[in-house]
């Protein structure tokens, strides 16, 4: 047994030397970028020994290829390491968004804030996980299906051209293997067609486009003569890399001569030393927006917009915290010159990356809104195309779940938004429901009118257009008539309105007196207060939807003072407040006014009773009582 040790000790050393070789591979692979193959070698060796920087490579590696299900299992198991900074939380974090574990990912993301609370942007994504059932809500805002220009390979960025489509595609199964993902190289491909009518086979470009490395995604003039497209920096089949030996995307222009593509020509503000990429054109070709990492920005990946000025282009201008946030924003493009949609990690929402859309405005472009479920889900979902009516396109997009590391193009159209209003009529005192309620529902905007009556259980519900006002009036015989308004002005997501109005009414009863709220008068005075106007405003309401009653309206005071100086302040009151009425339109003829001075005290508080202020308050009110009901059945 003895003897057997040192066996067993060169079989360890061997082991482990074996290990670390594999590592070594492992992180020369990754530094190279060359995630593909740098996974392989951190597997072999870590099966033999734990190395725990390679454990976290490994995790990041995954990331970087998009594989996320292999990303969450390496990144619970490199998080637990001393070694792992806190920005691999926020990676874990951001990895769980994308599976769609969102209560997973607020712990993470909880742990990261506290290390680096002045992240805005991960604070931003903590506060997506707390609204993501909120806005899943809205499925029916869009109709996505899978287009069929997918082939089993990568395909994104779509772009309208001529009667077709122009994309990016790795389907290129002859051309060199890009080592980052192990597939080949991008390529740009045009197939005629629609996403109604279907598509022939795609073909690539050519001419100087689709060279050796990547090239896309592309852009056109309108007049489909010029192209801008992406690709990686070299000339001449020849590599350029940066000062820190990174290879760097840039944008570069082409013109078409009979069917290819020629005169490559370098964008004014390509650097060796960071990339730009991503191009998109204003309809007269006179303005660019694109992506760069370019020093001076908010962080990650920029877009930028730089005019072209007698035949030149001008410096790019960062678009500003509307648009670029410090996590990477990428493929935008702009519709019509007036709205510009780009994908985004650090606005508001689902997991990766997300479409958002910003409006150009006289002072700039507003802020980022998210462009909403089903375009966006917790993946990747990026290079939108809008049709010219901005009713359909095309997107791209890594939800299918079987292989997150490979990007597919969607179809989609816009649907009608969708909004149902849902009430229940109740009568006010019991808060039970009332049938028989004669609900009418007006668009101001329009003037359509619909009516509902409700049932035993008392709802009603509607069908509400998009941008419109609503009055909504419900009425019962004996029954004070109620008046409430909804809107869908700005509403951008189909809404059930439910909680939004609840029918109140209330019996009428013949001279029952009832409150006024907030009708308080200066001391010793009669004039109507800017205060409570509001509170004779709701009578005028109540007088006009209820135009078969007449009233009383009657002031009161508490005891203090000079009886008969109650009895005519509190006339004065009352008529005050009726001439107000009137003056609002209601007739004469169906409103009486009453001072009853002191003597009809609600509480204890006569002459001489000790009170305090809140029991004196109670009897200075303001109160109006049915006294004749016309058209109206018992």
């Amino acid at each position: 047994m003895i003897k057997s040790v040192p066996r067993l000790l060169i079989i360890a050393l061997l082991l482990s030397g074996c290990a670390g070789y594999h590592i070594r591979q492992g992180n020369r692979l990754y530094d190279d970028f060359a995630y593909s193959m740098a996974i392989k070698e951190y597997q072999k060796g870590l099966s033999r020994k734990e190395f725990p920087n390679a454990r976290i490579k490994l995790a990041e590696s995954y990331r970087k290829m998009n594989d996320l299900p292999r990303a969450e299992e390496a990144y619970a198991k490199a998080i637990q390491l001393p070694e792992a900074q806190p920005i691999y939380k926020l990676h874990y974090a951001l990895i769980l968004m994308k599976n769609g574990k969102y209560d997973q990912a607020k712990i993470y993301l909880d742990q990261y804030l506290s290390a680096v609370p002045s992240d805005v942007s991960a604070g931003k994504l903590r506060s997506s996980c707390d609204s993501i059932s909120k806005w899943l809500v809205d499925s029916i805002k869009y109709t996505v299906q899978t287009s069929a220009l997918n082939s089993g390979q990568s395909n994104f960025a779509p772009v309208f051209y001529k009667d077709g489509v122009v994309f990016a595609t790795d389907r290129d199964s002859k051309g060199k293997t890009y080592e980052w993902t192990g597939r080949p190289f991008l390529d740009l491909y045009y197939a005629k067609g629609s996403p109604d009518k279907g598509y022939s086979s795609p073909i690539g470009l050519t001419g100087d486009v689709n060279g050796i490395y990547h090239d896309g995604p592309a852009t056109f003039t309108s007049k489909g003569d010029t192209i801008y497209f992406t690709r990686n920096n070299y000339i001449r089949k020849k590599v350029k890399e940066s000062s820190q030996e990174e290879i760097n995307l840039k944008i570069y222009e082409a013109i078409k001569k009979d069917t290819s593509w020629i005169n490559l020509k370098e964008f004014a503000y390509n650097s060796n030393e960071y990339s730009t990429g991503h191009p998109t054109l204003s309809s007269d070709g006179n303005t660019m927006y694109f992506v760069s990492d370019m020093p001076g920005g908010l962080g990650g990946s920029d877009i930028y917009m730089s005019q072209k000025i007698n035949g030149e282009w001008d410096k790019p201008v960062n678009m500003g915290p509307s648009i670029n946030t410090p996590y990477n924003e990428l493929f935008p493009v702009v519709w019509k010159d007036s709205i510009l949609y780009f994908s985004s990690e650090g606005h508001f929402n689902f997991g990766g990356l997300d479409i958002f859309q910003s409006i150009k405005r006289s002072d700039g472009w507003s802020m980022a809104r998210n462009a909403g479920y089903p375009l966006n889900t917790s993946y990747d979902d990026f290079g939108i195309a809008m049709n010219d009516s901005g009713t359909a396109g095309l997107f791209s997009s890594n939800r299918n779940v079987l292989n997150t590391t490979q990007d597919n193009i969607y179809s989609f159209t816009v649907n009608d938004l969708r909004f149902t209003l849902e009430g229940i009529a109740v009568e006010k005192a019991s808060q039970q429901p009332l049938k028989d309620v004669k609900i009418e529902l007006l668009n101001t905007k329009t003037n359509k009118k619909e009516i509902a009556m409700t049932g035993p259980d008392g709802k009603f519900n509607f069908k509400l257009d998009p941008e419109s006002k609503f009055s909504i009036v419900g009425s019962k015989d004996t029954y004070f008539t109620n008046t409430e308004v909804v809107s869908t002005m700005g509403k951008k997501q189909s809404e059930n309105m439910f909680v939004k109005l609840k029918m109140e009414l209330e019996r009428i009863v013949v001279n029952k007196p009832i409150v006024l709220e907030n009708i308080y008068y200066d001391l010793d005075k009669h004039d109507i207060r800017p205060d409570a106007a509001a509170g004779l405003d709701k009578l005028v309401s109540i007088l006009n939807d209820n135009p078969g009653i007449s009233i009383e309206l009657s002031s009161h005071t508490d005891s203090r003072a000079d009886d008969h100086y109650n009895d005519i302040l509190s006339q004065k009151r009352a008529e005050a407040a009726v001439n107000y009425i009137i003056a609002h339109g209601i007739s004469s003829s169906r409103i009486t006014a009453k001072g009853y001075g002191e003597r009809q005290l609600i509480n204890r508080c006569a002459n001489d009773v000790p009170c305090t202020e809140e029991e004196h308050q109670q009897n200075r009110r303001t109160e109006f009582k049915v006294v004749k009901m016309e058209n109206i059945k018992p």
